[in-house]
């Protein structure tokens, strides 16, 4: 029994240096551990948690007493945190850039909301105008509530009578239905149908076939190009409700992160794939063609395969490498998207593939935000700067060059262009990093669209040459900001950015 407590003993502690140990139980072991080690990446990281978590507890008390030396704690403890997180990144550990993006999008966020915190509001005559508006805003509310419920009940009408058929939408497989002699009825969809799409038109077949006869059974099933089920609705007839179920698109939301940023970086491979043969004519020999230099940049490097941490490439299946490229040739007549999505495919040997939709970037104009789309999947969502006086222009272009590290020469703190840009079709405009992050979310620029620096690095990783962008005004569009996933899209050490640096001086609209 000794030597086992023993044994425990010693895998709880870790050596520092020489006769020192630091037990891995301690609540304080990541503090230990950058003190006795400063320059360790990763207790750099988990230490700027730790700060940001007590900056968070600073912020909520000052909410809560209005004592300014609590937004000062939280003010001082967050820049501690980034600034710690930076160092982290800096050393190399890769997950601290998804932390960094997040806690300044944090620090914006929250700084919005203190400023509106901080405006005294003053009692006046109509406060009583005020509640009357709220109450009247509630009731809306509450009506739009009830016609949304109602719209999920289905009324079906025949000669005789109106019968009610309410339904439910599972997000998943079934795992059985009742023995029946229903003989399907089979819809054929696209693979990047939406959710509420499929919904309809299965609900809009079942319909049909009720109309026709309303009281036998029904069962719907759906299929996409590559005739696999996408989803189903089921009626056993009778006052049995209807079963709707939707089947997750490629696995991605039941099968976890490692899925979901394998999909990502296969859609970035593939978009890069799909502009090469758009704008070239035909498919090239190995995709190292996709990472040459400035300006034939349509990719810094390829992703890394998040199930293998690869980036090389086989036409063979292959354990050792992150891609099975089989290049094919095209014409005219090609359905080049479903040709780059045969040819190109993560090298996994659980045979996993997806849907493929190639990369867009839309802007809406009316509240500042930047999509990255895949069909109707967003991949990322930034705040972005747009042109004061409406000078951003709008309508359909796309990336006509990538450049790192736009105008070199100048300084950093007098660089307004930052640290990448990806020029527009519309020469004199572009989508760029900034020395003004503060102006981020308002519209002082030329015309140019500024993110700050950290998410112009990641948009750039991101997006190949000769993305489709489209810049709008649409007021039914929300604002969709997101956390953006882990991707595994950094390479093994970093990319060559010199490759895609470029002499010139740059003029575009600030």
């Amino acid at each position: 029994m000794e030597s086992i407590s023993r044994f425990k003993i010693k895998d709880n502690l870790i050596p520092i240096s020489y006769g020192y140990f630091l037990a891995k139980s301690d609540p304080l072991f990541w503090r230990k551990l950058l003190k006795r080690k400063p320059e360790d990446a990763e207790a750099m990281y988990h230490v700027a948690l730790e700060i940001e978590g007590n900056a968070k507890k600073s912020l909520g008390k000052f909410l809560r007493t209005r004592n300014e030396g609590c937004l000062a704690a939280y003010r001082k403890g967050i820049k501690e945190a980034s600034d710690l997180m930076q160092r982290s990144l800096g050393k190399g550990y890769y997950k601290a850039r998804t932390e960094i993006l997040r806690i300044q999008e944090e620090i914006h966020s929250t700084d919005k909301r203190l400023s509106s915190v901080k405006k005294k509001i003053m009692p006046n005559n109509r406060t009583l105008i005020y509640v009357f508006l709220a109450v009247i805003i509630v009731l809306l509310i509450l009506i739009a509530i009830l016609i949304c419920h109602r719209s999920s009940t289905m009324y079906l009408e025949n000669h005789r009578y109106t019968y009610m058929l309410p339904y439910e939408v599972v997000d998943k497989k079934p795992t059985g239905i009742p023995k029946t002699d229903l003989i399907p009825i089979t819809i054929q969809v696209k693979g990047t149908i939406t959710k509420q799409l499929l919904v309809n038109q299965l609900m809009e077949t079942l319909k049909q076939d009720y109309e026709k006869n309303p009281t036998a059974g029904k069962l719907v099933v759906a299929k996409d190009e590559d005739q696999r089920d996408v989803g189903m609705a089921y009626w056993g007839s009778e006052d049995k409700e209807i079963e709707v179920y939707i089947y997750p698109f490629d696995s991605i939301s039941s099968a976890g992160e490692e899925n979901c940023q394998l999909w990502q970086a296969t859609t970035v491979i593939r978009s890069a794939l799909y502009q090469f043969v758009k704008h070239n004519g035909y498919m090239p020999k190995d995709l190292t063609m996709l990472t040459k230099a400035f300006p034939r940049n349509y990719l810094s490097e390829l992703p890394l395969n998040p199930y293998n941490m690869e980036n090389d490439v086989t036409t063979s299946p292959s354990g050792d490498a992150g891609w099975l490229f089989s290049p094919s040739g095209v014409s005219p007549e090609t359905d080049l998207i479903l040709a780059v999505r045969q040819a190109l495919k993560p090298a996994i040997p659980q045979g996993i593939d997806f849907s493929f939709a190639p990369i867009q970037i839309n802007i809406n104009k009316l509240n500042h935000e930047l999509m990255v789309m895949a069909g109707d999947r967003t991949i990322r969502s930034y705040t972005v700067a747009l042109g004061k006086n409406n000078l951003t222009p709008e309508g359909n272009m796309w990336i006509s060059k990538r450049i790192a590290n736009p105008d070199k020469g100048v300084p950093k703190a007098d660089n307004v262009y930052g640290t990448r840009a990806m020029e527009l079709s519309n020469p004199g405009f572009a989508i760029h990093g900034t020395n003004s992050p503060e102006s981020i979310g308002k519209d002082v620029s030329l015309g140019c669209i500024r993110l700050n620096n950290l998410q112009m690095e990641d948009l750039y990783t991101l997006t190949p040459l000769y993305t489709y962008v489209n810049i709008f005004k649409n007021p039914n569009l929300p604002n969709t900001q997101i956390n953006p996933p882990a991707l595994c899209l950094g390479p093994n050490g970093q990319p060559d950015y010199s490759k895609e640096e470029s002499l010139t001086f740059y003029h575009w609209g600030g």
